[in-house]
Parts: structure tokens; sequence; C-alpha cells
């Protein structure tokens, strides 16, 4: 856990850093940027992501998987397994392409009504989707060589400053929406050159095309593998996607721009979730592959209640100020819609961080097919829910399918890892930060009602604060986040001493 908690929080403040700038990009784009723009943007990544998913053919995870064998048994110009993951990839990167002339006829129909924009803009999705495919690729490489900050830092503040420079262009009116759409479809062209450089210079990339020893032992073992997790990647991403699809084709551009701000708001609670994971998935391959349980073990319970406390005070803090906030910012009535979105959504990734790695955990195992079938089930669900509650309730629907798909799918992990390897990752200390959340929730929405929507957002979080994290602190009931708070308390004395 020392690697994994020196460089999460490392991580974890770049990434904090890149959703301030993203929270920036938010704002900016509710107040100056039309709602079908913003919309556009959204379903271009929505629609990349799966275009990816299926391009990639699962390679992503059979590099995490098995590099550590040819990390541990061949030197690094000799090691091939990236260089067939790449080829694979480029190989399923044309096929996407082919099979998307085929089936234009469909995107017409589907989205030319409610969302003409995205059908026009639908060639851009190539050099979008291309681009994020060969940096998600590197990103990957560059992890299991244990340099994972750089690519957190391209992805979570690059990223998001290149897109604040395209608003700011739209804004001062340098560029039109039209130059802003292509502007946008390169943002990955940009972080992967500079993922590449940075590689090179730190003297880690190198690969081989030529088949090793490696991979004639391990090729079935790998093919078999992989044939499983590229139906599982491909329904996983198609699961966390559908909202943003389903929206764009049956209410439109606009209803989609509120559900990415509502989305966004959310995401923020993930954020603890997304640099751990980086991290953590190098080191539990190796794990496994040592047959070390008892870190494995120790991990699952380190991350469920360190991640659980940070996503329980950051989901309170979220709801307790949404009104407060609208008023501050002055944020488009419009946007308000997706009020109950953040709601579900947000319990939903506070359930989903509350039960730790466990996803990594059973990805990185010789259990990996239940991985699959586990996602199978979740898209087997959440395509009909979020197809059905959508047209029950609006955009409200995607975060309830959220809500109820999380539930299932991480009861079926945790149900899983009880029964196969009889690992679990809750404590009484869990009951603990779910009760004083409950709690501090409770005086801060029912006791502290001032009208002014400064004092309220104060007070508000100073009470829940207070409530929630001195007993964590006090009594030292996760490590991390005392390390955390030492850590944070020793640069402020340091700065104002």
């Amino acid at each position: 856990m020392g690697i994994i908690r020196s460089q999460s929080i490392r991580s974890s403040i770049l990434t904090y850093i890149g959703f301030a700038i993203g929270a920036l990009n938010t704002y900016l784009f509710t107040r100056f940027v039309p709602a079908d723009i913003y919309g556009l943007t959204r379903l271009m990544f929505s629609t990349s992501m799966v275009f990816y998913s299926i391009a990639s053919m699962g390679t992503a995870t059979l590099l995490n998987k098995f590099y550590p064998y040819y990390r541990d048994h061949l030197q690094p110009k000799q090691r091939d397994l990236f260089g067939i993951v790449l080829l694979v990839s480029c190989i399923g990167f044309l096929l996407v392409t082919v099979g998307t002339f085929v089936f234009h006829d469909l995107v017409v129909r589907k989205y030319g009504k409610n969302s003409p924009l995205f059908v026009h803009y639908f060639y851009l999705l190539y050099p979008f989707t291309f681009f994020m495919m060969l940096f998600t690729l590197f990103e990957h490489f560059s992890n299991n060589h244990y340099k994972s900050i750089f690519p957190i830092f391209l992805k979570e503040i690059g990223m998001r400053f290149i897109t604040l420079v395209l608003i700011g262009l739209m804004v001062l009116q340098i560029f039109n929406s039209v130059e802003f759409i292509w502007g946008f479809a390169f943002l990955y062209a940009i972080i992967f050159l500079a993922l590449l450089i940075y590689l090179k210079q730190q003297d880690v990339l190198h690969f081989s095309f030529r088949i090793s020893h490696v991979t004639r032992k391990l090729s079935d073992k790998m093919i078999s593998f992989n044939v499983l997790i590229f139906g599982g990647s491909v329904f996983g991403i198609l699961s966390q996607n559908i909202d943003a699809l389903v929206v764009g084709s049956t209410l439109g551009l606009v209803s989609t721009g509120v559900l990415e701000f509502s989305t966004y708001i959310s995401n923020v609670i993930a954020v603890p979730q997304r640099s751990v994971i980086a991290i953590a998935i190098p080191v539990l391959a190796k794990a496994w592959k040592d047959k070390d349980h008892d870190m494995i073990r120790s991990m699952y319970k380190r991350s469920s209640l360190t991640m659980l406390i940070f996503a329980t005070l950051i989901f309170v803090l979220i709801w307790l100020n949404f009104d407060a906030a609208f008023r501050i910012l002055h944020i488009p009535p419009i946007y308000e819609e997706g009020r109950y979105i953040v709601l579900f959504l947000g319990l939903s990734k506070v359930l989903d961080l509350g039960t730790g790695v466990n996803e990594q955990i059973i990805g990185t195992s010789n259990m990996w097919r239940f991985q699959f079938y586990s996602t199978l089930i979740l898209l087997a669900l959440s395509i009909p829910m979020n197809i059905y509650f959508i047209k029950q309730f609006g955009i409200t629907g995607s975060g309830i399918a959220a809500l109820v798909s999380a539930f299932v799918y991480n009861s079926l992990r945790y149900v899983f890892l009880v029964y196969r390897f009889n690992m679990q990752p809750f404590t009484r200390k869990t009951l603990y930060v779910l009760s004083l959340a409950v709690l501090g929730w409770f005086v801060g929405q029912y006791l502290i009602r001032p009208e002014n929507p400064y004092l309220s957002v104060l007070l508000r979080t100073t009470a829940f604060l207070t409530i929630f994290l001195s007993p964590i602190i006090r009594f030292r009931w996760s490590q991390d986040v005392t390390d955390t708070y030492r850590k944070a308390l020793a640069f402020v004395k340091k700065k104002i001493g």
C-alpha cells in the first residue's frame, strides 16, 4: 500500500486540479456555449468510448494482466506484448471504421431527427476515437512501468486545459462552433503526442513486434482471456455510456447537455477511485502472480474504507449546497432539470467506491471470466432500464438506472469475492462512517437554513466537515485519510509559518 498511497495522493491532487479546471469549463459551457454544442461533445465522447472498446478488442486489460510476466522474464526491447496490443488495436480500428460506413444509415435514422448536429459531425469521431485509443493504450503501458503520474496529469489537467482554451476562443468569438468542434475532435491527438515524448525521454518506450518465448508459452491463456475480456470490455463501456446514447437519440442534444452537466458534478465523487485504480492494477497483478493474498485482502479493505470516506464527504457536500451553488453561479435554469440525476448518480458513485477495488481484484485474478459474466448481466440490465426509465422519467431516469445497476453489479462482485476468496471489504468502521454522514447531512439540511446562499454554503459545509471528519481523524479509522490530513496540515503550517 506504500506505493499506492504515495502515488495516489499525488495523482489525486492532480486529478482535483483537473476537476477544478473542468468545473470552470462546465461553468463556461453553461453560460456561453449553446446547450446543443455542449451535448454534442458528450455524445461524441460516449460514442468514441464505445468505438474504442470495440477497436482495442480488450487488449488494454490483456496488457495489465500479463505484462508482469514479460517484465520479469524479458529485457525491455524484447517485450512484444505491447507491440501485439498496438497491432491488434489498429486492425480493430480499421474494422470499426468500415463498420460505421456500412451502418451509417442506421445512425441517420436514430439521431437525424433529435440530434442532427451529431449526424453532421459524425466523421470527426474517427480522429477522436483513433487518438483516444492510442493515448489509452500508451497510458496503460506507462502505468505498467510504474509511471502513472504524467499520464494522469495529461488526462486530468492537460486535456481540460486545452478544452478551456477552446472555450475561451469561442467566448472571445475567435472560434465559431464549427471550429470549436474541430478542435475538440483532436484533443486526444495533442495529449497522445505529449505522452509519447515523455515515454521516450524516460527511456521506457521499448517494445518489439517479434514473437517472444513468453508469448508462445502464454498464448493459449492470453487468447482465451482476451476472447472473454473483449466482450466484457465492450459491454462495460456500453453500459457506462448508454445513458448519453439513449438521451441523444430520444430527447436531443440539449437534454444530453443537461445530462453531461449533471454527470460531471457526480463524477467529482469518483476522483479518488480513478487515481487509486490507475496505480493499483499493476500492484494487484503482481500480488496475484506472487500469490500474496494478504496484500490483496489488505488492499481491498483499505481501499473500501478510504474511498467510502472521500466519496461520502464529496457527495453530501454537493447535495447540501446544490441550490445555493446555482444561485451564486447564476447557472441557467434549464440545468436544474438534472437535480435528481446528481442525487441518483451520486449515490451510485458512493456505492461503487465504498466497495473498494473489487472489479480490479477480480480482473487481475485467474477468475477473470466472472468479470465478463457480471458485466454481461450489468449490460443486460442497464440498456433496457435506461430506455424504460428515460421514457418514464425523462433524463432523471438515467440516474435511477445507474443506481440500480451499480447496486446489482457491486452485489455480484461482493458475493463472488466472499465465496471464492473469502475476501470482503467492510468493517464496523464502514457503519460508523455512514452514520456520521447521515447525521452531518441531517444537521446541515434541516438545522442550518440561512437565506443568504454564501452564508448557507459556509455554515453547512463547516458543520458537516466538523461532524463527519473529526471522529475519523481523532480515532484514526483510516490510515490513508489520517496521512492525507497530516500532510495537508503540515503544508498549510509551512505556508503560513
